[in-house]
């Protein structure tokens, strides 16, 4: 059972119902989640706060509370389908536009780079925007600039940001 709480009663809440002064700390949908639990009693106190993870930390210390990284949750975990798992690759190629083109694509694994441009290329191959040039032939005339960017740098861009 998940008691759901504001910030500003997350360890009053804690303090009421479980016999812990431990939270989990984690990135969620731009904003810190705060959850602490007492397994015994399959019970969780669940809060989203608007500060960052340090400062979050630096609040709960001084109720009493220690922290890490982390989250304790039920059934499927919440982050399993957000940033804080997705790989994302982008691809600047030259294209028949006076801009170079642009391709997004997101992977729950750590792709290759090959793995990428063979996406992209099997992408332009259905909409019939390569015809029937070879995988070889479109990489050589898209000069493809391919980036894949990890949930840690994800996290590390969204950190300094004001997330009200």
């Amino acid at each position: 059972m998940t008691l759901q709480v504001d910030f500003d009663q997350f360890a009053d809440a804690v303090q009421r119902h479980t016999k812990t002064t431990h939270a989990y700390l984690s990135r969620h949908e731009g904003r810190t989640l705060v959850t602490a639990a007492d397994p015994a009693i399959n019970f969780i106190v669940a809060s989203i706060a608007k500060q960052d993870i340090d400062e979050v930390e630096s609040l709960l210390k001084k109720a009493g509370f220690t922290s890490s990284k982390g989250a304790w949750h039920e059934g499927h975990d919440i982050h399993a389908n957000g940033s804080d798992s997705a790989f994302i690759a982008a691809v600047a190629y030259v294209s028949g536009d006076e801009m170079p083109g642009v391709w997004v694509d997101a992977y729950s694994e750590l792709p290759t780079q090959a793995m990428v441009l063979k996406a992209l290329y099997d992408e332009f191959r259905q909409t019939g925007e390569v015809g029937e040039s070879s995988f070889e032939e479109f990489v050589r005339q898209a000069n493809p600039n391919v980036v894949i960017v990890s949930p840690n740098e994800i996290e590390s861009f969204l950190e300094p940001k004001d997330c009200d």
